[in-house]
């Protein structure tokens, strides 16, 4: 069996919460919880479908974001260590 990933299985039922949102706010059901309920499923489809566009397949958002400042502590040492040594 094909191992699954975790941020693509996320996108995918946030991605149905969201569809399920939008048909009960259609319908004029549960108030106002509707509206939360696509704004929150919206957000969450869209950060974990880049995540796993972006390779990361089975990481949380605090690990993208833990490499992505890693990154760049590491561009920009080695910007001011070129700049020093001239």
């Amino acid at each position: 069996m094909k191992a699954s990933s975790r941020n693509k299985s996320i996108a995918i039922i946030s991605g149905l919460f969201f569809l399920i949102g939008l048909v009960i706010f259609q319908i004029d059901m549960l108030g106002i919880l509707p509206i939360f309920i696509i704004v929150i499923s919206f957000f969450t489809s869209l950060i974990h479908g880049w995540l796993y566009l972006s390779g990361y397949n089975s990481t949380d958002v605090f690990s993208a974001y833990q490499d992505g400042a890693k990154i760049k502590a590491t561009a920009l040492y080695s910007g001011f260590k070129r700049k020093t040594d001239k």
